[in-house]
């Protein structure tokens, strides 16, 4: 029975540790903005409302400026690196993580990807890229990530009705299934930049300009955002 309890409270005093070590860096990382340098070229990030039509806005502009797509690419090569299966890395990319089953699995499994490990790999590889330019940055934060002086930071939403109804037509759902597809993605993405960028998701302050798609075309809000990019970066014509 004694050995048992020292047993526990070794195993306990590890996880209080871990915890602290993980509650640690994922606070560091969090605080951590990149300076923009006179070499960077700029890109624009898109935030998304499930089914208010971000992502394939995203890849109209990515078609049109000749630009780099990254969303699914960028997915898979974040996968690689990591040396996961892209469908186990596409459990974690911007899902949030409970301290509890995070510091166990960190502490006790060596093949599992802590949040802490993912969010630095994450920003690592962003800022790689969109260093390059010429790149539509969607989702994952990037526009918490990116230097707002090198980036259109763009948020796209939509009416819940819009949204569903967007849901039930490009992705050949019931009504209920889009409606609780919408309301799962939505309140994981938003759980994801709270829990790692500490902020409000809509937030306007963190936009150069959001785009409701209720009474815009998704060719329309293509092309205000290109116009909007220009506008803000004259110098990139």
């Amino acid at each position: 029975m004694r050995y048992n309890t020292r047993k526990m409270l070794a195993l306990t005093n590890q996880l209080v540790e871990k915890s602290f070590q993980q509650f640690s860096l994922r606070a560091k990382l969090a605080k951590i903005r990149i300076k923009s340098s006179p070499k960077w070229s700029p890109d624009i990030t898109i935030s998304r409302d499930p089914g208010s039509g971000g992502s394939i806005i995203a890849q109209k502009i990515a078609r049109k400026l000749g630009w780099r797509l990254l969303d699914k690419e960028f997915l898979c090569k974040l996968s690689q690196d990591l040396n996961i299966p892209p469908k186990e890395f596409a459990r974690i990319d911007e899902s949030p993580r409970s301290w509890l089953a995070d510091t166990f699995n960190s502490l006790f499994n060596p093949e599992y990807v802590s949040d802490v490990r993912y969010l630095t790999h994450l920003k690592r590889l962003i800022i790689y890229t969109a260093k390059k330019g010429d790149a539509v940055i969607v989702g994952r934060g990037a526009n918490h990530i990116i230097p707002a002086d090198k980036c259109l930071r763009v948020r796209i939403t939509a009416s819940l009705e819009k949204r569903i109804k967007n849901t039930m037509r490009f992705e050949k759902k019931t009504r209920l299934e889009a409606t609780n597809w919408v309301a799962k993605v939505e309140k994981k993405r938003n759980n994801f930049i709270c829990q790692y960028f500490n902020c409000e998701p809509s937030d306007p302050k963190y936009f150069d300009l959001v785009v409701n798609t209720d009474h815009l075309t998704l060719l329309q809000a293509r092309n205000l955002i290109i116009d909007a990019f220009f506008a803000k970066f004259p110098e990139t014509k």
